[in-house]
């Protein structure tokens, strides 16, 4: 049996961290970590380096790992199909290794390493990076998931701390994770970390492993300093004769240091890459003259005696002093595009990055001839300019570092122009759909002595149009001539309301002393008849008409909105009948015909005459010719002859007798 490889013990610690899922930058959750004691990265392809450990797996350096092998590798992917395609976790390493397993069918140990040169009485932290081979596809969609138990024993084998990954899903897409846990090492510096496979082999259950660390881990340690002269990982300060500055660690309280803690400030050059020890410098604050370009940082132990072991201290970030280049102002302006006044324009130069110009703040100032102002409130890289006043308008963006120092990054031109300012009132502002077309006016230019422009729906040339408008209000806009700059335009509404229709009312004859209901075809809600006489109501669509003689009404009807129309009807009034019994013509030039006063106006008139034995002698549609006594061309004799007389506008036919007499 071959001996396991530390590849295999990192692969399920990291599997183990993947239930803690901590970051490596700096702080571990709430605490703060120092530099590695032990950092596994498994080496390059031309440097490999597999660490110390056993396994009892086998490695197979060339085929298809198969379950219960592994191999150091730069891609995960092992020519098969099911794998992803993924490089090592080590940043800086072109051409690095991680170890990539395939789990054996059975569960167990498969790794365990010594780990020493920890510090006593110091809580560690442990870390790692997995990946689980499987795409989430492989198998059917259904990888075994890896599962690893890390354990952390004394040379004794008792249990220091354990922990356990839980499954690693399978993914569409590679993933790198991160996995990690705490322990304290007590009054011993060495341990045995085992890592246990809680999954069996089979389909899935294949992983890789990359950077494996150990770290010494403590409370979380903060370096606090003037935030104003700092930027990110910098912190500024003035002039060639600069003021001392101070740095003060402070420590935020955990169970992990449970006595007094130690410091230690280092320091380091730019390019640098060792830090150094700064002798007597032991305590919580650090009192320095700055030197540019150098870095700081501040180291902590959780007692006096692991102090002397660098590798046994925690550490906070570390700070670069730099002294604040001064800038210089820009000499071009920047010439915009005109714009009026009540507009505004957004001034968006980029922020101001300067190299060592350290921290910053912006100041936009205004010149439109009659001095610099310094404009409240506008203190970002960015300015919205709002015209106010006609004229040459400047603006500058300055800058003021740290020390104190204004320099100018950009300097913007705009012209303002004045507006063309307008006014719109219609003279009417509501009109009727057949009405004749409106010539526009109201509209003054109040600043300009040109013409103004009509526009808007059913405007044609100054008039606005309401059969093309069409019903409904409409907007009309009244506008400088085209190509104004800076050009105001006004508006007013004009409603068209619907048109009244009035149908032409036919003319009636009536019967002397009847009357009749005059029923006029129209939308209107409002009438107004004309005053002759003969009316019950002159304010209504329907009134009763009685008229004592022949009469002409005239009828104006509108609505609301003062459309009107109007319509004429004559009621043409008959006067009572009264037929003659008798005629005489005998030719002496007196009563010769029979003479019956206004039966011609009746309407349909028809009449007939009979003798006594019920043959028709006359007969007449209208009265036109009043009848002579002849029949069929030869005069009638004496005697008396029965009439009836019919007409539309007799309730029922007039009968009588009519004499003829010589």
């Amino acid at each position: 049996m071959r001996k396991r490889t530390i590849t295999d013990y990192l692969l399920r610690i990291g599997i183990l961290m993947a239930t803690w899922f901590l970051s490596l930058e700096g702080y571990a959750q709430n605490g703060s970590v120092g530099d590695p004691i032990i950092n596994i990265t498994f080496g390059t392809v031309s440097n490999p380096d597999f660490g110390g450990g056993t396994t009892t797996y086998f490695h197979e350096p060339t085929s298809p790992l198969t379950d219960g092998e592994y191999r150091l590798a730069s891609n995960i992917n092992q020519a098969r199909s099911g794998w992803h395609n993924l490089r090592d976790h080590t940043t800086g390493q072109g051409d690095g290794l991680m170890l990539v397993v395939n789990a054996s069918y059975d569960a167990g140990e498969f790794y365990r390493i010594r780990v020493s040169g920890l510090c006593k009485s110091t809580r560690f932290r442990f870390s790692a990076w997995i990946a689980n081979a499987n795409r989430a596809a492989e198998c059917g969609g259904r990888p075994i998931p890896p599962n690893v138990r890390f354990v952390v024993e004394d040379l004794n084998g008792s249990v220091i701390n354990s922990y356990e990954t839980g499954d690693i899903q399978a993914t569409s897409s590679p993933q790198w994770r991160e996995y990690g846990f705490e322990f304290d090492t007590g009054d011993q510096s060495e341990f045995d970390l085992v890592l246990i496979n809680e999954n069996p082999g089979g389909c899935g259950n294949d992983l890789a492993i990359d950077d494996i660390q150990f770290r010494p881990y403590g409370p979380q340690l903060l370096l606090n300093m003037d935030e104003a002269l700092r930027q990110m990982d910098t912190l500024f300060f003035c002039g060639n004769d600069p003021q001392p500055i101070s740095l003060r660690a402070e420590i935020v309280s955990d169970d992990s240091y449970v006595e007094t803690p130690a410091y230690q400030w280092q320091t380091r050059r730019e390019g640098e890459i060792s830090w150094v020890d700064m002798p007597q410098e032991n305590n919580e604050q650090l009192r320095i003259t700055p030197v540019h370009n150098r870095w700081y940082r501040v180291t902590v132990a959780a007692t006096t005696d692991n102090l002397t072991n660098s590798l046994c201290r925690i550490s906070s970030d570390s700070i670069r002093l730099a002294q604040v280049v001064t800038q210089t102002d820009v000499a071009d302006e920047i010439a915009l595009d005109p714009i009026c006044v009540g507009e505004s324009i957004r001034l968006d130069p980029p922020g101001f990055g300067g190299a060592g110009v350290g921290p910053i703040t912006y100041q936009w100032v205004l010149d439109q001839g009659n001095g610099t102002v310094i404009l409240p409130g506008a203190t970002s890289a960015g300015y919205e300019f709002q015209a106010r006043e006609a004229g040459t308008a400047r603006l500058q963006r300055q800058v003021v570092n740290s020390c104190g120092d204004v320099f100018v990054t950009h300097v913007f031109e705009i012209e303002v122009n004045e507006s063309v300012r307008t006014a719109l009132v219609l003279p009417r502002d509501v009109v009727c759909a057949d009405d004749e077309p409106l010539l526009l006016s109201g509209g003054t230019l109040v600043n300009s002595d040109k013409d103004g422009v009509y526009s808007g729906n059913g405007v044609i040339n100054g008039r606005f149009y309401p059969a093309l408008a069409g019903v409904g209000a409409h907007t009309i806009t009244f506008s400088p001539p085209p190509g104004t700059p800076c050009a105001d335009s006004s508006q007013d509404v004009i409603t068209v309301l619907d048109s009244i229709y009035l149908e032409p009312m036919a003319d009636v004859v009536l019967p002397w002393g009847q009357s009749i209901t005059l029923s006029p075809q129209t939308n209107a809600s409002q009438f107004s008849w004309s005053s002759q006489p003969g009316l019950d109501n002159y304010q209504v669509r329907d009134p009763i008409a009685s008229p004592s003689e022949t009469t002409t009404y005239t009828l104006t009807a509108s609505n609301a909105a003062g459309c009107e129309k109007t319509a004429e009807i004559t009621i043409t009034v008959l006067r009572d009948l009264k037929v003659p019994n008798g005629f005489t013509p005998n030719g002496d030039g007196f009563n010769d015909t029979w003479e019956i006063d206004g039966l011609a106006a009746y309407p349909n008139l028809f009449i007939r005459v009979f003798n006594r034995w019920g043959a028709l002698v006359f007969s007449s549609k209208g009265y036109a010719t009043p009848w002579d006594g002849y029949f069929n061309g030869a005069p009638l004799p004496t005697a008396t002859y029965y009439y009836v007389i019919t007409s539309d506008a007799l309730a029922q036919p007039i009968s009588g007798s009519i004499s003829i007499l010589k």
